[in-house]
């Protein structure tokens, strides 16, 4: 009976959370050095193509007690110097993120990233550049910078009821622009798309 049970349970559906959650036990098993980079890149794609609940274990099923704890990453930098700088697709983003621009263009995309916290800080100096915040419909953001010869141009719905994150910017821009906005058609077509792909049979 119990056998079946666990049969039963190893066909479940699993959602897009379940399987971001085993991908943060594989990241942090990787951080503590249980994984190589190969074995990372392997078990991370099995983990975000996983249909069931079995696939999912069996990614992790070497990899000890499953209230592994993530660390969180605390602080990062982008600097760009006549140059263009993306993050999009699935990326950690920090607690703090500084951004340096000079005659360049940077384009943070928020839709399929994974917030390490809950509030996010990003300081930025912008120089005769630009700098394009792409964020999801959960996602709060603030901005309060000190424009010169500068646009800022904040383009995004009402603040959600329950934010999964709040994203502050702050800090100068000079001959430059800020521009936020939630995802176009397409790309958000090109997610739903995605997400029935990896939970057809």
């Amino acid at each position: 009976m119990a056998d079946d049970d666990d049969r039963r349970a190893a066909l479940q559906r699993v959602s897009d959370a379940e399987r971001e959650k085993v991908a943060e036990r594989v990241r942090a098993a990787a951080a503590d050095g249980r994984l190589g980079l190969d074995e990372l890149d392997d078990r991370l794609g099995s983990a975000l193509a996983a249909r069931t609940r079995g696939d999912l274990d069996a990614v992790v099923a070497d990899l000890g007690d499953d209230g592994v704890v993530v660390r969180p990453v605390t602080d990062a930098a982008i600097r760009a110097d006549g140059s263009s700088v993306q993050r999009v697709g699935r990326w950690d983003v920090p607690a703090r993120l500084t951004v340096k621009s000079s005659m360049s263009s940077v384009l943070l995309d928020f839709t399929e990233a994974t917030f390490t916290a809950p509030s996010v800080r990003i300081d930025v100096e912008v120089s005769a550049g630009s700098l394009r915040l792409v964020v999801p419909e959960d996602v709060a953001v603030e901005v309060d910078v000190e424009p010169r010869f500068s646009s800022v141009d904040v383009k995004v719905p009402d603040r959600p009821a329950a934010p999964r994150a709040v994203v502050t910017v702050g800090g100068s821009l000079s001959m430059g622009s800020i521009s936020v906005r939630r995802p176009g058609w397409r790309r958000r077509r090109q997610l739903r798309k995605a997400s029935r792909t990896r939970q057809d049979p």
